[in-house]
């Protein structure tokens, strides 16, 4: 390499280290923009080993990642994202390395299929680790412009995690477990408290504490639904217990 190059940094071909680089990286990106990450990862590894003290290093890591995410291997993308981040924790693109972790974790999010289970039926691990992620990177860069996607995104979670304990928690109940079903309902509630299950999950509370005969807990419930949720369709049957209970 040494010898390659003139006093100047300038090599044989007439380019300098960097012009290099910046043509390396710019031939890779065109594959990549035109959707061949077959050829475009190799060569974005290429620009990383041949180029390690230029800014298109950093980048070809970054884009080498989205590689593996556009080719679905979020495995690969997170791993490759997390390195970005623990060695480069300076770097201007952390946020949207951060945001692109969240993103890997939220694409293995199970989704409704014709022949499968319901998604809130499902396990619910990639939705949890996608939700925890996205809530960080809202906290850590609420300027970034890619904080509205995560508040959607996260809002998705928060309705597919709701859902999922509803369903546990009727399961339960359905299995004549009462107290492990009102531990779900608790934690639907306080845990996922935008999540829209709310008033659902307060009636189904307080009527499995009718069943149990405690009929303070029960009154708690469904008082907590008439004060916050007046107009929801469960205002209605709660006004209906809480008069039947004298509350």
């Amino acid at each position: 390499m040494l010898s390659a190059i003139g006093c100047a940094g300038t090599t044989k071909s007439g380019l300098n280290y960097g012009d290099k680089a910046r043509a390396a990286y710019a031939t890779a990106l065109d594959d990549f923009f035109d959707g061949e990450c077959l050829q475009a990862e190799p060569a974005f590894r290429n620009v990383r080993r041949q180029y390690p003290y230029t800014r298109f290093a950093a980048l070809a890591e970054l884009r080498v990642a989205d590689c593996n995410f556009k080719d679905a291997k979020y495995a690969e993308a997170i791993q490759a994202y997390e390195q970005f981040i623990r060695y480069r924790p300076s770097h201007v693109e952390i946020p949207y390395a951060r945001f692109m972790v969240a993103l890997s974790y939220y694409e293995q999010i199970p989704s409704d299929w014709l022949l499968s289970p319901p998604a809130y039926e499902r396990e619910q691990r990639p939705t949890h680790d996608a939700l925890r992620l996205l809530r960080r990177f809202i906290v850590d860069f609420p300027n970034d412009p890619l904080v509205v996607r995560a508040q959607r995104m996260a809002q998705d979670a928060i309705h597919l995690l709701a859902a999922h304990e509803m369903y546990v928690a009727r399961f339960y109940l359905d299995g004549d477990h009462p107290l492990a079903a009102i531990g779900r309902l608790r934690t639907l509630i306080t845990t996922y408290p935008t999540s829209g299950f709310e008033p659902e999950a307060l009636l189904l509370l307080g009527e499995t504490y009718l069943d149990l005969r405690d009929s303070e807990q029960a009154k708690r419930a469904f008082q907590e639904i008439s004060q916050r949720y007046p107009n929801s369709e469960y205002a209605k049957p709660a006004k209906r217990h809480l008069s039947q209970l004298g509350g």
